[in-house]
C-alpha cells in the first residue's frame, strides 16, 4: 500500500500488527509506546522524521483512547494529573533550551542516547529487584499483598513533606491550603508542590528524550507516590496526552506525518487497547511491574544498540537489529499477556465451579 505523505510503500498488515502491539502494551503498562512505534516504523523503511512525527501522532491517540478505557475501569486520579500538568508544561520548554545548547555544542544526539540508556538500564534493574524482594510468594508470608513494594519508607517520607507556603491568598475566595487529598490514589493528605515537583521532572525528561515521559512515570508513581499500580498506570496515560500532544502537533503543522498510516494503526491500536487495559484486572500487580521491567530493559538495549551502530564504523546494521528487537520483544510480550490472561479466566472458572 502506497503512502503519499512519507512518499513510501508498506504493507498494510504490519501497519496492523505493530498498532495491535503498540495499543495493548499502552494499555496494560500505562505507555505511550513511542519508542516501539518509531523503531518499527523505521524497520518497515518509512523515513526517519516521517517515523518520529507519525509515531508522535499514534502515542497521542492510542494515550487517549487508553485512558478513556482506564477510566471506566476508576483507574485514572484526574485531580492528580491536573497537578503534575501543571509542573509539566513549563519544564518542557526548559528542556527545549538545553536541547538547543546541547545541539549548537554537536553533542545533543549522543547525550540524549546515553542519558536514555541510563535512566532505562536503572528504571528496569530496579522494578526486577523490587519484585525479587516482594514477590508475591514472599509478600503473602510477610501478611502483604502484590501491591507491597520495597520502598515504602521512601513514600511515606514523600507524602509527609511538608513545604511552604502552607497556605495562597486568592482574592475573591481567602486563604486556600496547599495541600490536598487525593482519595482515588489512596493519598490522604499531600503538599501540592509534591506533584508538581515531579511533573516537572518528568516534563523536563519527556522534552529533553523527545518521549511522552510515561516510561519514567509509571513507576515514580508507584515507587516514590505508593499510588497503586493500576492507578498509575491510567494516571500515567492520562498525563501523557498532555506531554505528547505538543510533539504531535508541532510534526503535523510541518507537515511531517502521514495521515493514511496513522488512522490505520490508530484503528487496531483501540482494539490492542481494550485488551491490554482489560488484562490489568486481571493479572497482579506485581507481575504487572515484573514485566514492565523486562520491556524497559530490552528498550535500553535496543537504544544501546542504536548508540553502537552511529558510532562505530562498519556497524550499520546493528540500527536494524535495534528495531528488530524492539518488534520482537513487543509481540512475544503481547502473546505471553494474552496466555497469561486465559490462565487467569481458567483460575476464575475453576474457583466458581467449586
Amino acid at each position: 500500500m502506497y503512502f503519499p505523505n512519507a512518499d513510501v510503500v508498506v504493507h498494510p498488515a504490519l501497519l496492523v500488527f505493530l498498532g495491535v502491539i503498540v495499543g495493548m502494551l499502552g494499555g496494560f503498562f500505562g505507555v505511550g509506546g513511542g519508542f516501539l512505534i518509531t523503531g518499527g516504523l523505521l524497520v518497515f523503511g518509512v523515513p526517519p522524521v516521517y517515523a518520529v512525527g507519525t509515531g508522535l501522532t499514534l502515542v497521542m491517540g492510542t494515550s487517549i483512547i487508553n485512558t478513556f478505557k482506564h477510566r471506566s475501569l476508576g483507574n485514572v486520579d484526574f485531580k492528580l494529573g491536573a497537578l503534575m500538568v501543571t509542573g509539566t508544561i513549563p519544564a518542557i520548554f526548559l528542556a527545549e533550551w538545553v536541547n538547543s545548547g546541547l545541539e549548537a555544542a554537536g553533542i545533543a544526539g549522543p547525550v540524549i542516547r546515553y542519558v536514555y540508556v541510563g535512566f532505562l538500564s536503572v528504571l528496569g534493574l530496579f522494578i526486577l529487584y523490587d519484585y525479587w524482594r516482594i514477590s508475591p510468594m514472599r509478600s503473602q508470608r510477610r501478611g502483604g499483598g502484590s501491591e507491597q513494594i520495597s520502598t515504602l519508607a521512601l513514600t511515606h517520607r514523600v507524602r509527609s513533606l511538608r513545604i511552604p507556603p502552607h497556605w495562597i491568598g486568592i482574592p475573591g475566595v481567602g486563604r486556600v491550603e496547599t495541600y490536598v487529598s487525593l482519595p482515588v490514589s489512596g493519598i490522604e493528605r499531600i503538599s501540592v508542590f509534591v506533584p508538581m515537583g515531579i511533573g516537572f521532572g518528568i516534563g523536563f525528561i519527556a522534552g529533553m528524550l523527545g518521549a511522552g515521559g510515561g516510561f519514567i512515570l509509571m513507576p515514580v508513581l508507584i515507587f516514590v507516590l505508593g499510588i497503586p499500580t493500576t492507578i498509575a498506570i491510567g494516571t500515567d496515560l492520562f498525563q501523557i496526552i498532555i506531554t505528547g500532544s505538543v510533539g504531535s502537533f508541532a510534526y503535523a503543522l510541518s507537515d511531517r506525518v502521514d495521515p493514511m498510516m496513522a488512522v490505520l494503526m490508530l484503528a487496531a491500536a483501540s482494539i490492542g487497547s481494550q485488551l491490554g487495559a482489560s488484562a490489568t484486572r486481571r493479572i497482579e500487580p506485581s507481575r504487572i511491574r515484573f514485566l514492565y521491567g523486562l520491556l524497559i530493559l530490552t528498550g535500553a538495549v535496543a537504544v544501546a544498540l542504536e548508540e553502537v551502530s552511529q558510532a562505530v564504523p562498519g556497524a550499520g546494521f546493528l540500527s536494524a537489529v535495534a528495531s528488530t528487537v524492539l518488534l520482537g520483544s513487543g509481540g512475544g510480550m503481547c502473546l505471553l499477556l494474552l496466555g497469561l490472561m486465559a490462565r487467569a479466566r481458567e483460575r476464575g472458572q475453576e474457583s466458581q465451579g467449586h
